[in-house]
């Protein structure tokens, strides 16, 4: 059965791989396309809010692309807000609509994007007395950071301590471009299900 899907991408540096990804996945016959690319810089909060939550309301997963241009948000420097399309389309992912829940999301980074969001750390972990080699994230101003290790406690994967599992413990896992592409039916199973049960999760819907 086909996914409705939404793809969240910054335009500068991330059309290409929005149209690369949605060709892909029509292609495996995965999903039924909900993106779009209008102009919503003159619309008010409100015009924005119902103008997403038409375009979301039966959409079961957001898949943001994350570009260099794409990890930090924009913000109004006069107001201090944030005044981003790829805020808002997430944020109003992560809101339930009438008839349906939040969506599931994955994000799929760029390898130009890896070393902004993480590096790799070797520690003795103190619960199990090994070492061990993970990728640590680093902090960036976006609502995909706020969503990761979020797992609450009782639903932990990982039994380490300051340890997460990659694909479970976040509800917005990090995903590498190319590993999405080679198995996005995958990906996007798992995001679905983690919003199927997304009660085990400390979800941040705004910023």
């Amino acid at each position: 059965m086909k996914t409705k899907a939404f793809v969240s991408f910054r335009f500068e540096d991330g059309i290409d791989l929005k149209d690369e990804i949605i060709e892909e996945l029509k292609k495996k016959d995965l999903i039924i396309d909900k993106s779009e690319s209008v102009d919503r810089s003159n619309m008010s909060e409100e015009s924005i809010q119902e103008y997403l939550y038409e375009k979301l309301r039966d959409t079961s997963i957001t898949i943001v692309i994350i570009t260099p241009k794409a990890i930090n948000y924009k913000k109004n420097w006069i107001s201090g807000l944030y005044d981003d399309w790829l805020y808002d389309e997430l944020r109003y992912s992560l809101y339930e609509r009438k008839g349906n829940t939040l969506n599931g999301v994955v994000a799929i980074y760029t390898d130009e994007a890896k070393s902004q969001l993480m590096y790799t750390s070797t520690k003795l972990c103190n619960d199990c007395n090994s070492e061990h080699t993970s990728q640590s994230i680093n902090g960036f101003d976006n609502l995909v950071r706020m969503n990761m290790m979020n797992v609450k406690k009782t639903s932990k994967k990982n039994p380490c301590e300051g340890y997460y599992d990659s694909e479970y413990d976040s509800y917005i896992s990090l995903v590498p471009y190319n590993d999405f592409k080679s198995n996005p039916k995958y990906y996007i199973d798992i995001a679905l299900e983690k919003r199927n049960d997304s009660n085990n999760y400390n979800i941040v819907k705004r910023m």
